[in-house]
Formats: C-alpha cells, sequence, structure tokens
C-alpha cells in the first residue's frame, strides 16, 4: 500500500441538482440528441445512430437503450450504450471537488461497444498498439497505447507539454504506472480501458485510490488527490478523463472518453 500524503486545498461538494426531463430526455436524464450527437463526433465514420440501433460500418448492430432502469452497481456492471452518459463528467476547470456518492462519470462502460472500438482480444488490440516515449528528456518510459483514433499522438502530445512544465509539475508524470494491459478491473469480472490500449496511468507514487482507504462512520469512502488539475487540464485538452472525477476515485487514471468531454460541452 503506498504512503498517504496530507494535501490541503478548498474542496467543493459535487451537487447534482435534479433537472426537468424534457421530450428529448430519457427517463435517466440523459439528453438523447446530444448524447448521440457526442458519440458520433467522438468516433466519426464507424457507425450510425437512427432511433434505438446503433449499426457499426460492417453491419453488425447494437441496442442504443434497452430500457431499463439500473442501480449504480448495476450501471457499472451491465450497462447499454446510452447509460454511458448517465453522469454528465465535470472538467477540471470546474475547480477542485469531492465526488457525491456513487457519481462516476467514466466509470460506465458498454465493454462490446468498446471492442468493436478497439478489439475484441488482446490480439485483436495488439494490431493497433504503439510506443510513445514518455517524458523523453526526463527518462526513458516507453508506453504501449493504441494508435486508433490518434491516442498515441495524443498521449505524446500530453509528455511534450508536461516535461516543459517546472520540475514540481512534471514530476508528476515520472514513473508512470503504464498502458496497455489485457485485464479485468479488480475485483470484477470486467475489461480495464488498459485492455484497449486507450487508458494510462501517471505517477503512481502520488496516487491515491478508494479501495485503499477505509470508510467513514458514515460508510463513505473519503476523497483523497494529490494530482494537479492543471495536468488534468492536458489530459483533457486531449480526449481524456480523469479518475480523480470519481466517487470510486482513481487519481493516476486517465482514460480516452472523448465522447464525455463532448457531451459535457453540449449541455454547458
Amino acid at each position: 500500500m503506498l504512503a498517504m500524503k496530507p494535501r490541503i486545498s478548498i474542496v467543493f461538494v459535487v451537487l447534482l441538482a435534479a433537472i426537468p426531463l424534457s421530450a428529448a430526455q430519457g427517463g435517466d436524464g440523459v439528453d438523447q440528441a446530444d448524447a448521440k450527437a457526442a458519440l458520433l463526433e467522438a468516433y466519426p465514420g464507424l457507425f450510425t445512430i437512427s432511433g434505438n440501433t446503433v449499426t457499426w460500418s460492417d453491419g453488425a448492430t447494437m441496442v442504443w437503450d434497452d430500457g431499463k432502469a439500473r442501480t449504480a452497481e448495476e450501471l457499472i456492471k451491465s450497462p447499454d450504450i446510452e447509460d454511458m452518459f448517465h453522469y454528465v463528467y465535470p472538467t477540471a476547470s470546474a475547480g477542485d471537488l469531492i465526488p457525491d456518492v456513487d457519481f462516476d462519470p467514466g466509470r460506465i462502460r458498454n465493454e462490446a461497444f468498446f471492442k468493436k472500438l478497439y478489439g475484441a482480444s488482446a490480439a485483436a488490440v495488439g494490431h493497433h498498439l504503439t510506443t510513445v516515449k514518455w517524458l523523453p528528456k526526463l527518462g526513458k518510459y516507453p508506453v504501449r497505447i493504441t494508435s486508433l483514433f490518434g491516442v498515441d499522438a495524443r498521449l505524446s502530445k500530453i509528455s511534450n507539454a508536461l516535461q516543459e512544465m517546472p520540475a514540481d509539475m512534471s514530476r508528476f508524470g515520472l514513473k508512470p504506472g503504464g498502458g496497455f494491459n489485457w485485464r479485468v478491473i479488480a475485483g470484477t469480472d470486467q475489461l480495464s480501458v488498459h485492455s484497449f490500449g486507450a487508458a494510462f496511468d501517471i505517477n503512481v507514487g502520488y496516487s491515491d485510490y478508494w479501495f485503499w482507504n477505509k470508510p467513514d462512520d458514515k460508510g463513505r469512502i473519503p476523497f483523497k488527490n494529490r494530482i494537479p488539475l492543471s495536468i488534468v487540464t492536458l489530459f483533457e485538452r486531449q480526449g481524456f478523463i480523469w479518475g480523480g472525477r470519481w466517487y470510486h476515485y482513481d487519481t493516476m487514471h486517465f482514460e480516452y472518453r472523448p465522447e464525455l468531454l463532448l457531451y459535457k460541452e453540449k449541455q454547458g
């Protein structure tokens, strides 16, 4: 277990206000038009969405919304595609936040959808993997990452920007936890986004993870973070979301999810 270092900051609780439903919103509050537009814009040319059907360029089809109401736990275990937009991801511009209980924007992933994007096996994903030289001026940290959607080039841009920052900032990128790793998420049977080469962990020595902390006397997981939001901003500009915005937080973790950033932009 990593030693925890205290972090002094002003924090604000994420307030999830009830939003009146319109005809364009599903029963879970997802803005259907904006969610579909965000997904199409994030991965152009791969599929179309008509009504409740996602049709891939090879003719395969998937259900957009199966109409099932899900608990927070079920959203993680068995979401449909629409469920991925259940929570609106708050960007770094919102400042320091303590996520509300079970507020996990980005942890909801339809596995079948991601297998169509990146490959349904380690071998299939491997056809698109390449090596990014992470922080080449500061050390030798080769990272295996997918080249699909320019993820490798995007990570290189983040690396270039981070290594030019002062040492008290660039240190958060040293000794990264890695990129591609075909594996399930600990304690589950669900594939990690690392399996698709679309996730990256920065310096593990400065990371905090929800499972390492005992719940408080009210049963709530205490939030901890040491990753500066200026670094989070670098990743978000390239289409990555941050695990530090989750109630079940993983502050070293970034994954390529442009659809969630586009949806946030459309929602204002």
